[in-house]
């Protein structure tokens, strides 16, 4: 079995792969350019997670964006793409603040859509973050998620227990938790894929 690595750091070229990889889920327009996810990753670099292989390239990335709460409903009322989200619209995290959250572009390369270790190496980065956060006392009002695949709307439905709010004008689907039901979620995935 491939040994993997589980990433916080990026440069601009990580970016570029997560990228690509993107551009085999989501349309064209609801891809943000690597140059501004960086912008993101500068501004909070808590925004993302990736898994990297042997060679050392990304394989697999999510974003969580802690989002100002105007434009997290602007997602949720379906006003606007995630492509549209710029820096300035990403919060800082701050010991004891609450956040509205953004789970954005969960994607993993081709060559290992269906690897399971790849999923579940990703949700361990993503458990690892959220208790970051738990630890600084942060509190997530709201979770919510952009589904475009089946994947994707397994992960929502069936992993996260989130709630199905809207079909979007990209092809689809809007999913959201409250937060304190998501990170109860997220301690019962813990305990069973935890470290």
């Amino acid at each position: 079995m491939e040994q993997l690595k589980i990433e916080y750091k990026f440069n601009l070229k990580d970016f570029e792969t997560m990228e690509n990889i993107e551009h085999s889920y989501f349309p064209n327009d609801n891809i943000t350019t690597a140059k501004e996810v960086l912008n993101w990753y500068t501004k909070n670099n808590l925004t993302c997670i990736g898994v990297r292989n042997l060679n050392n390239q990304i394989i697999a990335s999510i974003n969580i964006l802690p989002l100002k709460k105007e434009v997290f409903y602007d997602i949720y009322e379906n006003k606007m793409n995630e492509a549209d989200v710029k820096s300035n619209q990403i919060e800082e995290y701050k010991d004891n603040n609450s956040y509205y959250i953004y789970l954005s572009s969960i994607s993993i390369d081709k060559k290992y859509r269906n690897n399971y270790k790849v999923i579940t190496t990703l949700l361990k980065g993503s458990i690892n973050l959220f208790n970051i956060l738990q630890k600084r006392n942060i509190k997530i009002e709201k979770v919510m998620a952009d589904a475009s695949t089946i994947h994707g709307e397994k992960i929502c439905k069936k992993l996260l227990k989130m709630e199905y709010i809207t079909d979007t004008s990209h092809e689809s689907k809007i999913y959201c938790e409250e937060g304190q039901d998501f990170i109860n979620e997220i301690k019962k995935l813990a305990s069973k894929y935890g470290n």
